[in-house]
This record gives structure tokens, sequence and C-alpha cells, in this order.
């Protein structure tokens, strides 16, 4: 059994849950005395261009450019890998990747962002190298799964009853909860939390969270709604989207309900606080 493994984990700027998986992922190796680690963006090593674009078009905080993307993710859902689609998906870059596998010379590889190519060449070329996939959404989508997956880490049990629900053997499920680092198991003193973000202790709070890059729809109509129907204030994070921060800032500049924030690196302490989180799907936070 080899002790020390040589890692590829496969992840993506695509929002910041994958990286951030990603990271924990590395960190708990390391603690463990795996050292061999290399995590990479494959999708943008193997077509940086088109990466690039994708990757603006996900943080365009447009109503008509979010109701594509919802329009593709939703004809991409229940995608087959078995199918054509899945098929050309899944074989987009296939060369490619296999020159950099041969490059890095993994003993396994963890996906945490559905570009499953080196799966696809698992199918094609024989290759024995143990593939396991970390989903890093609430919510099952067919781009993240392949027949050739060794075994797959998600969230929820209803997502491993949905996912054999599909054919996926039970054996090759583990429902582990999306990866977190350290600092969200330390027990942490609410009140002292209070003072330090200068937030009153009389009162309850939902936290609302945008994601890393501000992509969550909406949000100005989630603030208004959740201030109507509970007496909760409302803490918003707008990640680094300063466009929306700014706009949230100025509509809501008179109510002493809401809380206005940018991107944080403090949002176990931010949890604690609150007493409920409202989010979109995704690990974005869960770093």
């Amino acid at each position: 059994m080899n002790t020390d493994p040589k890692v590829l984990i496969v992840t993506s700027a695509f929002g910041d849950g994958h990286l951030k998986v990603a990271e924990a992922i590395d960190h708990s190796f390391r603690r463990r005395g795996i050292s061999r680690i290399v995590t990479l963006d494959l999708f943008a090593a193997v077509y940086p261009t088109l990466n690039e674009l994708s990757r603006r078009f996900y943080l365009n905080s447009t109503g008509y450019t979010q109701e594509f993307y919802g329009l593709v993710y939703k004809l991409t859902s229940k995608m087959n890998p078995d199918q054509f689609m899945g098929r050309w998906i899944h074989s987009m870059g296939k060369r490619k990747v296999q020159r950099i596998i041969d490059e890095i010379g993994p003993d396994i590889i963890i996906h945490t962002f559905p570009y499953l190519a080196a799966a696809e060449l698992a199918s094609t070329k024989g290759r024995r190298i143990p593939l396991f996939t970390v989903m890093t959404d609430y919510v099952v989508h067919g781009r993240w799964l392949h027949p050739q997956t060794t075994k797959y880490f998600i969230a929820t049990e209803s997502m491993k009853e949905e996912l054999m629900s599909l054919g996926i053997a039970e054996e090759k499920l583990v429902v582990s909860g999306i990866p977190i680092r350290e600092a969200f198991e330390q027990t942490q003193e609410r009140e002292a939390l209070l003072r330090k973000h200068g937030l009153d202790g009389n009162r309850h709070y939902l936290l609302l969270a945008a994601g890393a890059y501000g992509v969550l729809s909406d949000i100005n109509h989630l603030i208004i709604r959740a201030l109507q129907q509970s007496n909760f204030d409302v803490m918003v994070l707008c990640g680094n989207n300063h466009k929306l921060q700014m706009a949230t800032e100025e509509l809501f500049q008179e109510n002493p309900r809401v809380h206005i924030r940018g991107y944080t690196e403090e949002m176990q302490e931010l949890m604690c606080i609150s007493s409920c989180l409202l989010t979109k799907a995704g690990g974005d936070y869960l770093d």
C-alpha cells in the first residue's frame, strides 16, 4: 500500500466553493503526512480562453445572463455520461488532459469540479488511477456523474437516495458533508464575536450570503421578504461583487436592521452569530 500517494485535485475558479473544498482536502491530507499534492484548474489549463469567457459569463450579475445560465444548467442536469452529450462534454480536451496527467503522474485523482475528462480517459484507455468525486453542491447534477468514478463524497442522505435512484451503486456513495476547514470545527464564543463585529446581542440575525462573487439572484427581494416576514436583522454578504454591495447599501442605508458586508474570511464567526443561513446551492463559504 502506498503510504505517500501523489494526489491530483481537479478544481475550478467558477465561484469559490470548488477552490475552498480543494483547499480543505489539501490541508486534511497534509495534516496526515501526505504532502505530494497538486491542485489544478484543469479546464483552465486545457482551454484558457474558453474558461475565462465562461467564467466571466457565470459571474455576470445581469438578469439575462443568469436566466441563460439557469437554462443551460437545467438542460444538462439530467445528462447521462453514456449518451452523446455526456460523452462529448467529458471528452473535451481529452488528449491534452492525457498529457497533463502523464506529466503529473498522480496515484489518485479527486474532482471538486465536474470536468471529468480523466474519467473519460479511464473508459477509453483502461487507466487504473482511482477517481474520486467530492460534490460541492447540495443538489445532484448530471455533469458530476461518470461510471468510472470510484467513489462519490456527497453532502446529504437525500442526495444519496437520488443517486441510487439513478443507478449509482450504494457502495460508491459516502455521505461525508462538504469538506470544511478546521476553523469551522472550533468552539466560538458568540458574545465576543458580537462585540467584534459591532452587533447587538439582543437581536437575532439571518445571514444572507450571495456567494463569493455575489451571484445570488434577486438579493434585494430576499432582504425585503426577510424583513417583512421575520423579526430578524439581516446580515448581507455581497462577496467580491462591489457593484452589488454599493447598490444594496444605497437601497437599505436608512434601515438599521440591514447590515451589508463584502467578501469575508470569517464566515465561521458570522455563522456562529446567526440563527440561520440563506444562500445559493454550493460550498462557496464552507472553506
